[in-house]
């Protein structure tokens, strides 16, 4: 596919799931994967899926939607981004990191989730996790326990504004024109390998998708062995700053 002209997260989505449903668009290597193997590997359609699945979430639970500002204090992790993209289908605002004045927490720190908002979720990291596997503070979602339960297709229930706030500092109206010009220099269905943080989603994964391509995500390129950039055929890096 060439670079996308889509203009929304769930439009960008619907043009990955058209192009090949089948096609890996995310693959995760957790932090310790020499010692541990933890690779986890997203289709497109199993990627909207999950999307469609947390965006149904946050609009039945939360009402999310244009103007709600929801906290995702979690690490780069393959459910971070798509709790992204779910935030970014209802029309919310995604912060990156914990933020006081957010109308929804979403984290994997139990102690984060004692002390926030009235509207919190509870995600688990751990690889097939079914619940979130520790005692949660009283009024917490637990996601793992629950989100399968939501519907398999999502439509939101409002349209942004173009200033909306989208993800951190950037608005819907600028968010996808941001990431094509990140990734303006890579080649189309580029397969990227990056550990950018939850903050570079815009430069890194997003930036990716709109040109067709497939993001290798992980926590510490460090830590990473040499041989899986071969072994996933890599043609673009972006470390992080």
């Amino acid at each position: 596919m060439p670079p996308t002209t889509a203009r929304s997260v769930p439009a960008l989505l619907q043009t990955l799931l058209a192009d090949d449903p089948t096609a890996p668009r995310l693959t995760f290597y957790g932090e310790r994967y020499a010692e541990t193997g933890e690779r986890v590997e997203l289709s497109a359609r199993v990627l909207v899926n999950w999307v469609a699945k947390t965006a149904n979430l946050l609009e039945e639970e939360f009402d999310a939607g244009p103007g709600t500002r929801v906290a995702l204090d979690l690490p780069a992790h393959w459910r971070t981004l798509v709790w992204q993209l779910a935030v970014l289908s209802t029309g919310a605002h995604a912060l990156t990191g914990a933020s006081a004045d957010a109308d929804v927490l979403v984290s994997a720190d139990t102690a984060a989730l004692a002390d926030g908002p009235a509207d919190r979720v509870a995600v688990s990291l751990a690889p097939l996790a079914t619940s979130f596997g520790a005692a949660l503070p009283a009024g917490v979602l637990d996601y793992a326990r629950v989100v399968t339960g939501y519907g398999d297709v999502h439509a939101p229930l409002a349209q942004p504004a173009p200033d909306d706030g989208a993800l951190d500092d950037l608005a819907h109206g600028s968010l996808l024109g941001e990431a094509a010009a990140a990734g303006a220099a890579w080649p189309v269905r580029v397969r990227l390998l990056t550990d950018v943080g939850p903050a570079g989603t815009v430069r890194g994964p997003l930036a990716a998708w709109c040109r067709g391509g497939s993001v290798v995500l992980t926590p510490d390129l460090g830590t990473l062995p040499g041989t899986v950039a071969e072994q996933e055929r890599v043609d673009a890096r972006l470390p992080r700053t």
